[in-house]
């Protein structure tokens, strides 16, 4: 009967720390399922710190930069109506551009502020065709031998009006041509290594016309 009562002991022992396991295990499975909503939670106020951009842009299927800190930062293509959207994009402020094969490149939409929660609509950009643009020529020489200048670098910046830097190089006989946005007013910069640069100011250029600079005298450094 004693080695009876001592089984029947263990047995009750394994009962009791089968029961308590088992409790554990379900107690820690209830406690898992209690904090889904507190993660939920979580999540939300994650989603909440991102906003959304979007707007249209003509011509269609034009490709949408977005930039921050002065770098790109993400980009898309507008569709086939010239939609275009941009989610999930962290607070803060950015500047846009937009390329097409064919147009000058539009950077006018700049400081555009993405708030928590919100979506944005920048509105319609527009570009200009090519074939729209003001023709600036013209020719660099030496000062001190009248010789052409290959190389130099002809840099338009605008002062007024929408539109990216335009960039130009003369030929082995110091010509250069370049396109620009009619209707602007900018500063085109000629600069050889070994010379000292000239600015030419240029404004309200007629679309679909040539202009001459002529000749443009560089004196050496």
């Amino acid at each position: 009967m004693r080695y009876n009562k001592n089984i029947d002991g263990n047995y009750k022992l394994i009962l009791s720390i089968t029961l308590l396991l088992t409790l554990s295990i379900y107690t820690m499975l209830v406690g898992c399922e209690s904090e889904s909503p507190i993660q939920t939670e979580d999540d939300e106020s994650i989603t909440a710190e991102f906003g959304v951009l979007t707007g249209t842009v003509q011509p269609y299927e034009a490709l949408v930069v977005l930039q921050r800190n002065g770098a790109d930062f993400r980009s898309t293509i507008a569709n086939d109506e010239g939609r275009w959207i941009l989610s999930e994009l962290p607070i803060g402020n950015y500047s846009l551009y937009v390329v097409a094969s064919g147009y000058f490149t539009d950077i006018s939409r700049n400081d555009i502020n993405v708030e928590a929660g919100e979506t944005f609509d920048i509105g319609t950009v527009v570009l200009r065709p090519h074939t729209e643009a003001a023709t600036l020529i013209g020719k660099v020489i030496d000062g001190s031998d009248g010789q052409p200048i290959p190389k130099s670098e002809i840099n338009v910046i605008c002062v007024t009006g929408i539109c990216a830097p335009v960039i130009g190089i003369t030929d082995s006989e110091g010509n250069f041509s370049i396109q620009l946005w009619s209707g602007l007013a900018g500063k085109v910069n000629i600069k050889s290594q070994d010379h000292q640069p000239t600015i030419i100011r240029v404004q309200e250029l007629p679309p679909r016309q040539i202009f001459d600079l002529e000749t443009i005298v560089l004196e050496r450094k």
